[in-house]
């Protein structure tokens, strides 16, 4: 019980009265995208019902551009620079936003319609790490407008105890909570463990989540977690709570509340049925989701 617990790591550890106790250890399925990119995908078509309203969760290494402008519509699509990363990115849509997503930085896209975006390296050579996340929209708002938003490393709480040090990005951990609105509210917290530390975080009990460990050793209910594994929880319990093995722990623990809602996905299109994702797909071609110029032809300046 954690009233039990002689080093709870968090205060959450507190507010934690069932622990979920099954966890399900999955390994990222690691891609080679030609020479400047690197991913580690959490393998999404084997564990969709457990991370909804996640869809997409990739963990890239990346050296320089890689994806030309493309379309959008009917999801969330964010990036989330790790904070140890060598460089940012950089980040323009059709929108009008053009701007940089410096390490331990998140920028969030609503693509609800429809809409054009580009991301890449700020640098050629320098090496970005981070996440590339899709988040599901709720029918009702899959043609909402779309719309951007950024939270910048500063501006992300940050709760340092017991060994334990917590980044609240997306959504409230331990009493913090961070100060970006999302249309659909999900989790993103990023924590570093010293050997032995504890985490803990309350959770709904209807709330899928999952760590997508990035270095060490993560002792969960299902066993140990390593570099590249992910731990994915039962939707049961008012929380979890994880500690660190002898080498330390990084991870990323991800949750949401599930849409349970049918959808359909074609390329970079995510619809309720064959009528919308037609209306998508007639919007891209007709120009409906805007114009967006190439960074290969009109090159990003930091005095942007």
């Amino acid at each position: 019980m954690p009233s039990e617990l002689t080093n709870p790591g968090s205060p959450d550890a507190l507010a934690v009265t069932t622990a979920r106790s099954s966890t399900v250890i999955v390994s990222a399925v690691e891609t080679r995208h030609g020479d400047l990119l690197r991913t580690r995908d959490l393998p999404s078509s084997k564990l969709s019902s457990g991370i909804d309203p996640f869809m997409v969760v990739s963990l890239y290494e990346m050296k320089g551009p890689t994806f030309p402008p493309h379309p959008h519509a009917g999801f969330s699509v964010a990036t989330y620079i790790l904070p140890e990363s060598e460089i940012g990115f950089i980040n323009q849509d059709s929108l009008g936003h053009r701007n940089r997503i410096s390490p331990g930085s998140l920028h969030w896209t609503t693509a609800g319609s429809g809409v054009l975006h580009e991301e890449q390296p700020e640098r050629t050579g320098g090496l970005a790490r981070g996440f590339q996340i899709w988040i599901d929209l709720p029918d009702a708002k899959r043609e909402c407008p779309p719309e951007a938003r950024s939270l910048s490393a500063a501006d992300v709480p940050v709760l340092q105890v017991d060994g334990t040090t917590v980044r609240v990005v997306l959504g409230t951990s331990n009493g913090l909570t961070s100060p970006l609105v999302t249309p659909n509210p999900v989790r993103l917290v990023d924590v570093a463990l010293a050997p032995g530390a504890r985490f803990a975080q309350s959770l709904d009990g209807d709330e899928n989540a999952f760590g997508f460990v990035l270095d060490g050793e993560l002792i969960t209910p299902g066993g140990l977690a390593g570099s590249g594994h992910v731990a994915v929880t039962a939707a049961q319990g008012d929380g979890l709570i994880w500690s660190a093995g002898s080498q330390g722990a990084r991870f990323v623990l991800f949750a949401g509340t599930p849409h349970a809602e049918t959808r359909i996905q074609h390329g970079p299109f995510v619809a309720r049925d064959r009528q919308q994702m037609a209306r998508f797909v007639a919007g891209f071609s007709t120009g409906a989701f805007g114009h967006l110029t190439s960074f290969a032809d009109a090159p990003y300046l930091a005095d942007d």
